[in-house]
């Protein structure tokens, strides 16, 4: 079993690498992929990439006896796409009508900045909404037709939750009020971060809004995957086109810091687009940050204000119960 699931791996990072490398590397990839590969039995995570891989079959497939397998399994994902478009754009005019500012997210975004031809698959539907109008949006959707998973958590866990879930037939809408997974304390300014600036995508004559270049980036890179697309793919459709970096990088850092150590693994492909990353903080620097990280976390259990002479008195009880051994120090990891 282990051995399986490593070869379907080392098949799809053939795939990743035939997406991310330019020619004839590109081409090399897939080739060695398709040497391997029974087209009567191609792993969905292989699968997955063949639409963002399509604008290259016209070349690739030429002559292959299987061309007419592939180019079908692009176009069934190119139609079920519309068909989730269309919904999207429902749901849109469902929330806009019941007074919601609805954006759009996750993969229905990311398939929204794809350039055509490429292709990127909308397993779900996600939008983003403001807390404040959560409840509203949540007795919209029911109202329309879409069943809850659960109850809408109590207002008082709303910092340690992101998302409730719905379905309407086979079809899932996550409705997010926070995309990212932050610490309790960092929940308000992380959702208003994400909602402060949106911009507008056009489909089939509707405008739906979505977040900016810099926040899709992050949530590409920091996103819950559950048998999606690899983020690197993601990444080379839509991620980092347009991107300013400054802004990105203070978000990153903010509210995602390993957003930028993904990054890094993936800024040799010359494809991408990624400038050159600053480096990362040193031994001060990250001992700084997780101060300040525990400070906020502190501050938050307490309920009181943060303030730079509050961290400097924290910071200073801190190290006077470390000297007496009282509180372990534990440096941050790299």
């Amino acid at each position: 079993m282990a051995k399986d699931r490593a070869a379907k791996a080392c098949l799809t990072d053939h795939l990743l690498d035939a997406l991310l490398l330019p020619e004839p590397e590109g081409r090399q990839a897939w080739d060695e992929w398709r040497a391997a590969i029974d087209a009567g039995n191609i792993p969905y995570a292989s699968q997955q990439l063949f639409p963002a891989l399509s604008p290259a079959f016209p070349e690739w497939l030429e002559g292959d006896p299987a061309a007419g397998i592939f180019k079908g399994i692009v176009r069934r994902v190119w139609s079920q796409n519309q068909l989730r478009l269309r919904k999207a754009v429902e749901v849109d005019t469902l929330l806009t009508q019941a007074g919601v500012r609805a954006v759009a997210a996750g993969p229905l975004a990311w398939s929204l900045r794809t350039l055509a031809p490429a292709i990127r698959d909308i397993p779900y539907l996600t939008f983003l909404v403001s807390r404040v109008d959560l409840r509203k949006a949540a007795e919209a959707l029911r109202h329309a037709g879409w069943e809850p998973y659960a109850d809408l958590p109590f207002e008082h866990a709303w910092d340690w939750y992101d998302h409730v879930c719905f379905r309407q037939e086979s079809l899932q809408l996550n409705l997010h009020w926070r995309l990212l997974a932050s610490p309790p304390e960092d929940a308000f300014e992380c959702e208003e971060a994400f909602l402060s600036r949106v911009e507008r995508i056009p489909w089939n004559g509707h405008m739906l809004s979505t977040t900016s270049r810099e926040a899709t980036l992050l949530h590409i890179l920091c996103s819950q995957r559950d048998g999606d697309l690899p983020w690197q793919a993601d990444v080379a459709q839509a991620g980092a086109a347009g991107i300013h970096w400054p802004t990105f990088l203070k978000l990153a850092r903010r509210f995602a810091p390993a957003a930028i150590d993904r990054l890094r693994e993936v800024q040799c492909f010359s494809s991408l687009g990624i400038p050159r990353l600053p480096p990362r903080p040193g031994p001060l620097g990250r001992r700084i940050r997780h101060a300040w990280k525990v400070y906020r976390a502190n501050s938050y259990y307490q309920k009181k204000d943060l303030s730079w002479l509050g961290f400097v008195e924290f910071v200073a009880v801190w190290f006077a119960k470390k000297s007496m051994g009282a509180v372990p120090f534990r440096f941050p990891p790299k």
